[in-house]
């Protein structure tokens, strides 16, 4: 019988509790109690624990009162996390129009019925796609570095609870910028790509604090 390296138990919990919480599923102010978590996931209390600590180191939950709680980030700290992906996603789509190749522009351009469609139905598969298709265009990018930066400061951004903010005209600018940044990448325009990429950000930003603060 194979024993599992504790080690890697302790990644794949920490994997999931932080997908959990980046995603909406665990919403900002949920407690995070051990003995439940644990049970939850089918192991013992130890993976839960140093899971907890690193995501605390994460910034992504904080404690209160001697407990552990999902951190509820405040409308400062949502902009200085836009800021650094409105930074990072602008240049990864500048970078992307100059060095994708032939197949990565196929592949980001295969995604434009997704992330284009205008209809409300459509929101809880746009926020699950939506990463995959940024991921696209930075990986496209040629900079891994970049990509892996991108993926770490998934802090607060597009994912289920946000998409439940989306009314018809939100969405309608959403795809448009969607689209935009498709064509803008097709064309190999650098200029609009990074424009069109910082816009979408702003644009994400604005509607967060508007709507959640």
């Amino acid at each position: 019988m194979t024993t599992r390296h504790p080690r890697l138990r302790s990644a794949e919990v920490y994997e999931a509790l932080r997908a959990e919480i980046t995603d909406g599923l665990l919403p900002p102010g949920s407690p995070l109690v051990e003995d439940e978590l644990a049970q939850r996931l089918g192991v013992s209390r130890t993976p839960v624990r140093e899971s907890i600590q690193r995501l605390a180191v994460d910034g992504l939950v904080v404690s209160r009162r001697r407990r552990w709680v999902v951190h509820v980030f405040t409308p400062e700290e949502v902009t200085e996390i836009y800021g650094v992906r409105a930074a990072l996603e602008s240049h990864a789509a500048r970078l992307a129009a100059q060095r994708a190749t032939d197949g990565q522009l196929e592949e980001i351009a295969a995604q434009r019925q997704a992330m284009t469609n205008e209809s409300m139905m459509v929101l809880p598969e746009r926020a699950r796609a939506n990463d995959g298709f940024h991921d696209l265009i930075t990986g496209a990018s040629g900079n891994a570095r970049m990509l892996a930066t991108n993926r770490d400061h998934r802090l607060f951004h597009f994912n289920r609870r946000i998409a439940a903010l989306y009314d018809q005209e939100d969405l309608r600018t959403s795809s448009q910028q969607h689209g935009r940044l498709i064509d803008a990448l097709l064309a190999r325009d650098a200029d609009a790509a990074q424009e069109v990429a910082r816009l979408h950000v702003e644009f994400s930003l604005e509607l967060v604090l508007r709507k959640l603060y």
